[in-house]
């Protein structure tokens, strides 16, 4: 019986047809751009996190007794900078997210975009190969495909043999078209899920911007406000000057007498003012190098100047803002030919100007001028000059030479409780409550006592006291249930200092929230200056700073004040203070019971 050929032909013609629908369109990566969004959130980041842009005021306890209105404005101030300040750090934390996640979606859009041009290249591989299939098919099917059987037998075979040869490629073609299909449709996939990060970043950036700029204009507003107040300072202080006030008047009110802000600085601690103390031989040395290098006398009386509001006023916003403080310390006067004075500030190695030291050196040049007393004379300032310490060449007398690799002291004494704090570190110690007879019992056995710390430069920032449970809160709450009342920390959360969390409680006694911890001469006030000595020192040098709390009775647990001292110390053995002991009592500013028990 003789076979009929085209029942195969046939089906082998509508077979190779079906071949035409794999042809596939190119997938074409996606570009997905990062730079721009990044880019502004980085720049804004860096704007934000310039240094003393808007300094925190230090007010003067003489400032205090002129005008506590205006003290009280200044503790405003500092509540709103401080405020910005930590709005700054979180924008500057906000923006380095930014950034981090644009550099990710720029990693995964490079990833994302290679992927796509290689599976380009598949799909156009498989469209050559579909046409070049189709094209077979189509030579295939225009043979000839009847055959007389047997004498065509041979030829029926190689035609039914090629048909198959062409299926089996035309399945092969499928599964790669089904594989691409694949890929494609996961590109799309993750093309999509770029695009939607891409829009979510580009709309954090914008927040953020926005944020950026809102505390830009917050700050400006806060630099002419800072450049008011210390208008406002200085002319407080020259009230002292022109209307001094009843020295005997200020006693009988159980106050310091209040005075130019320098005279009472050197009445209140003699050993402070003497050129040739122990502790001023860094500064005897280079002034008396200074003096033999220009020939001039130099008056080696540290002391305290002042700008006059007119100088404040002449600087503008933005550098008045650096300043903190109408008033600056030096080391030695020159008398100058004009009768005006030029001050000296003796520069530790290594050390560079803080913000607040350029911005008295910008009033100086644009015609402004300081005043200073000596034994009660008023003094014009109108020059301020930087007198480098004795270098390894040249230690001065009484100071110890230079060591390799040296440090300060107190970086070499760390205490094997302490805990590192920036390249120094702080040491908290606390000590037994004997026992226990008040109404409302501490439920801590164990009270805060010497607090102390080695601070270099950067500080780092510490943490806020929380309702932390501290020995004496209870106690101090039974006593005076609607009294303004704090944890007040004992190195301070800007230095470092620990506040909320149990290990931490000997960093913290109850005190007088305005009184002991804020507030004209309390707390607040040495802190800030201990961080203003920190700041610009040079790399091992350092702030040995210490606060004990002391008590009336070993049952005691509320403090009934505070000791404090801080000295700076540079790697060649040289060392200074900041202030000399103090003594805070635990008492309100306004007058009140001590709060100790």
């Amino acid at each position: 019986m003789t076979t009929n050929p085209l029942k195969p032909v046939a089906r082998h013609r509508r077979t190779m047809r079906r071949v035409i629908p794999l042809v596939l369109v190119a997938f074409l990566g996606l570009i997905v751009g990062t730079g721009a969004p990044a880019s502004a959130a980085t720049s804004v980041a860096g704007a934000l996190a310039q240094p003393g842009a808007v300094s925190p005021l230090a007010p003067s306890g003489d400032i205090t007794a002129v005008s506590a209105a205006l003290v009280q404005k200044i503790e405003d101030f500092n509540r709103q900078e401080a405020d910005i300040a930590q709005q700054a750090k979180s924008l500057v934390a906000e923006a380095e997210r930014i950034t981090k996640d644009a550099a990710a979606l720029r990693t995964a859009t490079t990833a994302f975009n290679s992927k796509s041009a290689a599976v380009d290249q598949k799909a156009s591989d498989f469209n050559s190969r579909a046409a070049a299939l189709n094209a077979k098919i189509s030579a295939h099917n225009s043979k000839p495909h009847t055959f007389r059987m047997p004498a065509q037998a041979a030829a029926a075979n190689a035609y039914g043999a090629e048909a198959n040869r062409l299926r089996a490629e035309q399945a092969r073609l499928r599964t790669t078209k089904s594989s691409l299909q694949n890929e494609q449709n996961q590109l799309r996939k993750q093309g999509s899920q770029l695009r939607s990060k891409k829009s979510q970043l580009t709309a954090a950036s914008s927040a953020h911007d926005a944020k950026a700029s809102t505390l830009r204009s917050r700050e400006k507003q806060l630099q002419a406000l800072e450049q008011q107040l210390l208008q406002q300072m200085a002319q407080a202080i020259q009230s002292l000057d022109d209307n001094p006030p009843d020295p005997a008047a200020m006693m009988d009110q159980g106050g310091d007498a209040a005075g130019p802000p320098q005279y009472r600085d050197q009445s209140q601690s003699q050993e402070a003012g003497l050129a040739d103390s122990p502790s001023r031989q860094q500064q005897a040395s280079a002034l008396k190098a200074y003096a033999k290098q220009t020939g001039t006398t130099v008056d080696m009386q540290p002391g305290t100047a002042y700008l006059t509001p007119e100088a404040v006023r002449r600087l503008p916003a933005a550098q008045a803002a650096q300043l903190g403080s109408p008033f600056i310390t030096y080391d030695g006067l020159v008398r100058k030919p004009n009768g005006r004075y030029k001050a000296l500030r003796v520069q530790a190695p290594g050390a560079t100007e803080s913000p607040g030291q350029k911005a008295f050196k910008r009033a100086l040049t644009k015609q402004g001028r300081l005043v200073a007393y000596n034994q009660e004379v008023k003094l014009i300032i109108d020059e301020l000059q930087d007198v480098p310490a004795p270098g390894a060449s040249d230690p001065g007398p009484g100071t110890p030479p230079p060591r390799r690799n040296g440090k300060a002291a107190c970086l070499t004494k760390k205490p094997g409780t302490a805990r590192t704090s920036g390249t120094g570190w702080i040491s908290n110690t606390s000590k037994g409550i004997k026992r226990r007879n008040l109404t409302v019992p501490s439920r801590p056995s164990t009270r805060a006592a010497t607090a102390e710390a080695c601070l270099t430069d950067p500080l780092e920032k510490g943490t806020e006291p929380g309702n932390a449970n501290i020995a004496g809160w209870k106690d101090a709450r039974k006593m005076y249930p609607e009294g303004n009342l704090a944890r007040c920390h004992l190195i301070a959360n800007v230095l470092g200092g620990l506040g909320e969390g149990k290990p931490n409680w000997s960093n913290l006694v109850p005190c007088w929230q305005i009184g002991l911890n804020i507030k004209g001469v309390s707390m607040r006030h040495y802190e800030m200056a201990v961080q203003s000595a920190v700041e610009g020192l040079p790399k091992n040098a350092a702030v040995h700073y210490v606060v004990t709390p002391f008590y009336r009775t070993g049952d005691s647990t509320i403090p009934k004040g505070v000791t404090m001292s801080a000295e700076v110390q540079l790697p060649n053995g040289a060392s200074w203070p900041v202030f000399n002991e103090v003594s805070l009592l635990n008492v309100p500013y306004d007058g009140g019971p001590n709060l100790g028990n």
